[in-house]
Order: C-alpha cells, then sequence, then structure tokens
C-alpha cells in the first residue's frame, strides 16, 4: 500500500517538475533579448559631424554680423575681416582672437565666449560668412615680368618680387607698396628688406605689390 501511495504522488509532481524545467529553460532566452537590443543599437553609425568642414587659413576673407543686441551696438562688428598670416584676427573690443584652422561654427562661438567673458553682450549670436576670394598675389610696376601668382603661406614682398624677375632698369627700390583691401597697407625699402628678412613681410591672397618707378 505504501509504494502505491509513493507512485502516485510521483506521478502528481511529474508534471510540476516539467513546468519548472521550462520555466528555467525560457528565463535565459527573455534576458538574452536586451543584449541583442544593444548590439544592433551598437552598430548603428554615429551621425557625421558635418560643422567643420570648411576651415578658415590665413588671408582668408569672412564677414561677420551678431544679433540679440540693439543694431547700434552690433554694427561695429558687421565688418569684412582677414584672418592674418599668424592666423589671428582682431575683433573689436576683445582684441584678437585665433582663426585659422577653425570651421566657423567654431569661431563664431569662440568669439561669443570671449563677448560674453569681457561683459561685452550677455547672450550674442555671432553668424560668420566666409568670403570665396581668389587666392592669388599680382605684382607689377618696376618689375621685368609683371603678373598674377599662385599665393603660398610664406610667399614674402622680396619673393614675390623675385618671382616676378626681380626690379627693372627703371625701378628706384623705394616706396614699394603693399595694397591689401582697397588700401595701401605699408610702403617698403627693397635695400632694407634685402639686407634685414625680418622686415620683409609675408603676403596675403589677394594683395597687390606696386613697384614705382
Amino acid at each position: 500500500m505504501r509504494l502505491f501511495l509513493l507512485a502516485l504522488f510521483a506521478l502528481c509532481l511529474a508534471p510540476a517538475m516539467l513546468h519548472a524545467q521550462e520555466v528555467r529553460k525560457a528565463v535565459p532566452v527573455s534576458r538574452a533579448q536586451p543584449v541583442a537590443r544593444a548590439e544592433a543599437v551598437g552598430v548603428q553609425p554615429a551621425p557625421i559631424d558635418q560643422s567643420n568642414t570648411a576651415k578658415l587659413r590665413p588671408g582668408d576673407l569672412f564677414t561677420m554680423r551678431l544679433s540679440g543686441m540693439p543694431a547700434d551696438f552690433s554694427s561695429e562688428f558687421s565688418l569684412e575681416y582677414t584672418v592674418g598670416t599668424d592666423g589671428n584676427v582682431n575683433i573689436p573690443l576683445i582684441g584678437d582672437v585665433r582663426a585659422a584652422g577653425y570651421g566657423p561654427g567654431q569661431l563664431e562661438k569662440a568669439i561669443q565666449q570671449r563677448l560674453v567673458a569681457g561683459k561685452i553682450f550677455s547672450n550674442p549670436t555671432v553668424i560668420i560668412n566666409i568670403q570665396q576670394v581668389a587666392r592669388i598675389v599680382t605684382v607689377g610696376g618696376g618689375v621685368r615680368q609683371p603678373q598674377r601668382m599662385q599665393w603660398f603661406p610664406d610667399l614674402t614682398l622680396k619673393s614675390a618680387i623675385q618671382s616676378a624677375g626681380g626690379l627693372n632698369e627703371f625701378a628706384s627700390g623705394k616706396g614699394i607698396r603693399i595694397i591689401r583691401g582697397g588700401t595701401v597697407f605699408g610702403t617698403y625699402d627693397w635695400k632694407k628688406i634685402s639686407r634685414d628678412p625680418s622686415l620683409d613681410p609675408k603676403l596675403l591672397p589677394g594683395d597687390q605689390v606696386d613697384v614705382p618707378e
């Protein structure tokens, strides 16, 4: 009789044990699903940052305008700027700001931060537009081969004149002018810049060299 009862108890217990085994087998599958989703998310490509595709270089021109303040206060900043040979640009009230190697968006943020840090404006918005200009230098007047030449970062007044064949027989060598942005940037003496390289200025794209005769 006892054996009969034990056998009957075992038969009743078997379905419950089978169900428990099925539940345990199902648990790893349900826990693995988040891992699969994470792997699927991980293989998605990151968005491409296109904010720095256009980098400013020495000699580049750009215009700037400000908003977030009365127009009377922002007008003195609405100018055309040239990136200098040192890679900096001079901004009213805040001075030199690094520009070379930066995209327009990066430079906008840098100028905005300087304006706020200097307590000039509390919430300025800077908008910069790079001007597309030919990167050439024109050499004319008293040179043997007046020409337009390709600009490169180390081009100086002396090397530009030498590339144009040097001074001709009618050139005095004094009062050589660099015209930049429609105005006279400076006047130079050929003998002085030949003797002292520190006096030989670097040229920027768009410069015009005029050698008087």
